[in-house]
C-alpha cells in the first residue's frame, strides 16, 4: 500500500471549508449584535421622543416617495378586501376608511351635467320625491298612487294604483322610476304602462343620471346601477351611520355621512379602487347641502333666527348670500337658473322662487295655519309648484301654476284635483 504523506487527501480542504464557517459565525454573531444595537437605540429614540414631545410625527422623517409607495400599497390592500356576491353585486368585507386628504378642486368640466339626462332634481328627491316633470307631463304621487297632470289642460290620470307610500320619483327617457317605501324595493316602469318591476331590494332613495342608478339602501350603503343591465354595485357602506346622496359629477359621486355629532361630506369615483376623500369641512349642524352641476347650496344659520340661502361655486373660497330668510325645514331646490326655498312668516308657510340670473325673488304658494311641528314640503314641478304634507294639525296637498297668482291654486285629494 503507497504511504505518500505529501500527497492531498483532501484534509487541507476540510480545515478550510472549516474555518471559512467559523468566520462566517463569527461575522453573523458580530450583524446581529449590531442590530440588536440599533434596535436598542431606536427604541430608546422613540420613547425619549414621544415623551418629549407626544405630537411628534414620525412619519415626518420618511422621504415623501416612500410614503406615497406604502400609502399606495395600503389602499390597493384594503380595496383589495372585497367579494362577489351570488346576485352580481360587490359586497364589502372590511369598513373602507375615508381619506384624510381635501379634495377642493376638480376641473369645472367633470359638472358639465345634461338637464334632459336627470330623473330629477337633487332637491326634489331629498324633500321626499314626490312630483318630478319631463316638460310634456308632471308626474306626482299621493296616497293613493301615481298620477300625470297634463299642464295645457290639467286633465289628470292615475297610472298606479297602491295604498303604500313612494318617493324618489325619477323620469328618464321611457321610464319611470320610485321607490316603495312600505316594501324598500325600487320600482321600474315604462311610459303609458300600470304594472312596474321591481330592480332592486332594501332601497330607501334613488336617483337617475343618464344611464346609472344612484341608491342608498335600508343599512346605508351607496350602490350605483346600470338601468339597463340591472346589476348593482356598492362603492360605500356607512354601516350604522345614516348616509346622503349630496350630488353627482359625470365621473364621481357626492355625499353626506351623519355620525350623530357631526355631519362629514366625501368624494370618490364611480369605478376603480379610490377611497373616499372629503371634499367640505365637517359640520356639527347640517346644513343641508345639495349639488347641482357643480354649484353647493346649503344654508347658515343667521342673527335673525333664520337661514340664509347660500350658493358656492366647488373649487371656489366665495360663498354668496341669495336669500336670509329661509325656515331651513327644505332642502334646496334647483332648476335651470331657478332656485327654490321654503319660509316660515308667522303661520304662513311659503314656497319661494329666486331667479339666480335677475336675482329677483317672488313666492309661489303659500299655505296657512302653519305651526313649527309642521312636516309640509316644497317640490318644483315645471309649470306647477306643489306643497305636500302636515301643517301641524291637517294634512294638506296643494299645487299652483306658476303663471297665475299664488292664492290661486288646486287641492287634491282621493276624488282628484279641484280649485
Amino acid at each position: 500500500m503507497k504511504h505518500d504523506y505529501f500527497e492531498n487527501d483532501g484534509a487541507d480542504a476540510k480545515r478550510s471549508k472549516r474555518t471559512k464557517k467559523k468566520k462566517e459565525r463569527k461575522a453573523l454573531k458580530g450583524f446581529i449584535i449590531f442590530v440588536s444595537a440599533l434596535v436598542v437605540a431606536a427604541v430608546v429614540f422613540v420613547v425619549t421622543v414621544k415623551v418629549l414631545a407626544p405630537d411628534f410625527d414620525f412619519m415626518s422623517l420618511v422621504p415623501q416617495s416612500v410614503q406615497s409607495v406604502f400609502e399606495k400599497q395600503t389602499n390597493s390592500s384594503t380595496q383589495a378586501n372585497t367579494v362577489s356576491a351570488t346576485d352580481g353585486t360587490t359586497e364589502l368585507t372590511t369598513e373602507e376608511k375615508p381619506t384624510e386628504k381635501m379634495i377642493d378642486y376638480i376641473e369645472f368640466k367633470e359638472f358639465k351635467m345634461e338637464t334632459s339626462k336627470q330623473g330629477n332634481s337633487m332637491g326634489n328627491l331629498l324633500n321626499g320625491g314626490k312630483v318630478a316633470t319631463d316638460y310634456s307631463y308632471i308626474y306626482h304621487i299621493a296616497d293613493s298612487g301615481l298620477y300625470r297632470l297634463a299642464p295645457e289642460t290639467e286633465d289628470y290620470t292615475r297610472l298606479y294604483k297602491t295604498s303604500h307610500s313612494l318617493s324618489s320619483l325619477n323620469l328618464r327617457g321611457d321610464y319611470i322610476y320610485f321607490v316603495d317605501d312600505d316594501t324598500n324595493e325600487l320600482y321600474k316602469m315604462k311610459k303609458g304602462s300600470s304594472s312596474p318591476k321591481s330592480v332592486a331590494q332594501n332601497v330607501k332613495f334613488a336617483y337617475v343620471y343618464d344611464s346609472n342608478i344612484y341608491y342608498v339602501t335600508v343599512t346605508n350603503d351607496l350602490c350605483i346601477m346600470d338601468a339597463k343591465v340591472l346589476k348593482p354595485s356598492t362603492v360605500y357602506s356607512a354601516a350604522d351611520d345614516e348616509l346622503r346622496l349630496v350630488g353627482v359629477s359625470l365621473n364621481r359621486v357626492y355625499f353626506a355621512v351623519n355620525y350623530g355629532t357631526s355631519v362629514d361630506y366625501y368624494t370618490m369615483a364611480n369605478e376603480g379602487d379610490e377611497l373616499p376623500s372629503p371634499f367640505r369641512a365637517s359640520e356639527t349642524t347640517d346644513s343641508k347641502l345639495v349639488m347641482e352641476n357643480g354649484f353647493m347650496y346649503f344654508y347658515a344659520a343667521n342673527s335673525n333666527g333664520k337661514y340664509d340661502v347660500c350658493r358656492k361655486k366647488f373649487g371656489s373660497s366665495e360663498t354668496v348670500t341669495l336669500a336670509n330668510d329661509a325656515d331651513g325645514s327644505n332642502f334646496i331646490s334647483v332648476s335651470n337658473n331657478r332656485l327654490y326655498y321654503s319660509e316660515l312668516a308667522g303661520s304662513s308657510f311659503r314656497m319661494t322662487e329666486i331667479n339666480m340670473n335677475s336675482k329677483k325673488s317672488r313666492y309661489l304658494i303659500a299655505v296657512g295655519g302653519v305651526n313649527a311641528n309642521h312636516t309640509l314640503s316644497i317640490f318644483d314641478g315645471g309649470d306647477y309648484d306643489f306643497i305636500i304634507g302636515n301643517t301641524g294639525s291637517k294634512e294638506v296637498y296643494n299645487a299652483g301654476c306658476i303663471y297665475t297668482g299664488s292664492t290661486n291654486y288646486m287641492k287634491f285629494s282621493s276624488s282628484g284635483w279641484e280649485y
